[in-house]
């Protein structure tokens, strides 16, 4: 149904101006900032991230050298984790090796989702990837001295779980390769 007025012109300029103010009030509104996670390096061991949000801003620190940091949804629902890859001992394994670490946003706040004390080998590397039509962890791994592996996780409830090595026996730059082009 369509219906039709006839404005004075008068009348008809109010009207337009008060659609006018009407179109840029609800621009203003929708103006809605997407959550942004962001690394601040405060010096060579201290580390925060950070979370902004259109009405919030949290922090959360890091007390470990950081080699690697990325966002992507990886638990699928719809809000971006935030992966980093920090250098660290565990309680079970005092050696201080790259660790992998998940935060999630939640309600405008970094909250750990997976704090890794290890995957299937010694970690070198990491990328966040779409692969199978769905969001994974691909990793660089360690064989031995000389031999790399291209190995994929993906989330699972509580934690990462292996999906399947994607490339096996590389040397170092043909596995750095892959990881960053694939």
């Amino acid at each position: 149904m369509v219906l039709l007025f006839t404005f004075k012109p008068m009348v008809l300029k109010q009207y337009i101006q008060l659609f006018v103010v009407l179109i840029s009030v609800t621009s203003c509104y929708n103006n809605h900032v997407e959550p942004t996670f962001s690394l601040q390096k405060s010096h060579d061991s201290l580390y925060y991230i950070q979370l902004k949000t259109d009405s919030t801003f949290d922090q959360w620190e890091l007390p470990y050298p950081v080699y690697q940091f990325c966002t992507g949804d990886i638990d699928e629902n719809q809000m971006d984790e935030v992966v980093v890859g920090v250098i660290k001992p565990t309680r079970f394994d005092s050696v201080s090796r790259k660790r992998l670490f998940i935060f999630k946003n939640y309600h405008g706040h970094i909250r750990p989702l997976w704090l890794g004390s290890r995957l299937g080998k010694p970690l070198v590397d990491f990328n966040f990837v779409h692969s199978h039509n769905e969001p994974r962890i691909r990793t660089l791994e360690q064989l031995n001295h000389s031999t790399y592996l291209i190995a994929e996780y993906k989330w699972q409830r509580f934690g990462l779980t292996f999906t399947e090595y994607v490339k096996q026996d590389l040397s170092y730059d043909s596995a750095i390769f892959y990881l960053k082009n694939n």
